[in-house]
């Protein structure tokens, strides 16, 4: 069946690939953005109703940017309410308007930092700021679900894509044979190739038995050293340097954490209703994303 898909985030990395994607499927992707547009909506009360009114599903991708800057004490406030406040305005407006799915994104950041091989959906919650702020962001799409919506959260890994992302902080330096692993190069990097993300999320909205959480990852995690000799592999230039641990201390503070431990993760639960990955080889998506 063909949807009218309402997608928050629209402009950014996922979200445009994800509009692309709809739109190869034949669904129509109506636009969520911070400027309203002749083609879409804005985050007025007005205006977002009414999206969510003309839509048959929902996909909340917004959100500021994690690693954009320093964990102060206001950039928390501000990534707290930029993924709180939205979803649960969103959240009301489904739940009064009941289209058939609301899928809303989380992160993987969501098991806390961890060497346990293989965390999947049924894994617990960490404790650290990140993993709380994922438990609290699930849990702001309560009232969709209660109201008898299908309410899915998309923990999403590492999204490698050309453009944005990791991968464009990493080519720079990568290109100029000054790329390596951050920190031991031995933690874990739960990564996905971006066509896949953005593939498994319209399955998931397609998929009538899709419902609570799954994680958008690749069935292969790897290291970072692994990460990292993948890209320079696909470019043709060594890794032969580290960005040792103290440095990103100093330079990121409390986001260094996150960079420099890690999860292993696995999207048994997308496997278990079907969904075949394009991509489940690190190395075979870096020479995808930097091919000429």
């Amino acid at each position: 069946m063909k949807m009218k898909v309402l997608v928050t985030g629209a402009s950014g990395f996922l979200g445009t690939r994800l509009q692309q994607h709809l739109a190869e499927r034949g669904h129509e992707p109506l636009c969520v953005s911070r400027q309203r547009s002749s083609e879409g909506y804005d985050w007025s009360d007005e205006s977002l109703e009414a999206g969510v009114e003309a839509a048959d599903a929902v996909v909340h991708l917004a959100g500021e940017n994690l690693f954009s800057r320093r964990w102060t004490a206001k950039q928390k406030e501000i990534l707290i309410s930029s993924r709180l406040e939205t979803t649960r305005r969103l959240a009301a407006l489904v739940a009064e308007h009941r289209p058939s799915v609301f899928v809303c994104a989380s992160a993987v950041g969501f098991y806390g930092p961890s060497t346990r091989l293989g965390l999947d959906e049924s894994s617990p919650p960490g404790d650290d700021f990140l993993a709380r702020l994922c438990a609290d962001w699930e849990s702001a799409a309560g009232p969709a679900r209660e109201a008898g919506v299908r309410t899915l959260s998309a923990r999403i890994g590492v999204i490698l894509g050309r453009g944005g992302g990791a991968l464009q902080r990493m080519l720079p330096p990568f290109r100029l044979g000054l790329g390596g692993a951050l920190g031991s190069g031995r933690q874990w990097v739960s990564w996905i190739h971006i066509d896949d993300a953005a593939h498994l999320l319209s399955f998931l909205l397609e998929s009538e038995a899709a419902e609570g959480t799954f994680n958008l990852t690749a069935p292969n995690p790897v290291t970072m050293t692994e990460l990292a000799n993948s890209l320079g592999s696909a470019l043709h230039r060594p890794t032969l340097f580290k960005v040792p641990a103290i440095a990103l201390r100093l330079a990121l503070g409390e986001v260094a954490e996150v960079l420099l431990t890690g999860q292993s993760v696995l999207p048994r639960r997308a496997q278990e209703l079907g969904y075949r990955f394009a991509f489940t080889d690190v190395a075979e998506a870096m020479r995808d994303l930097v091919a000429s």
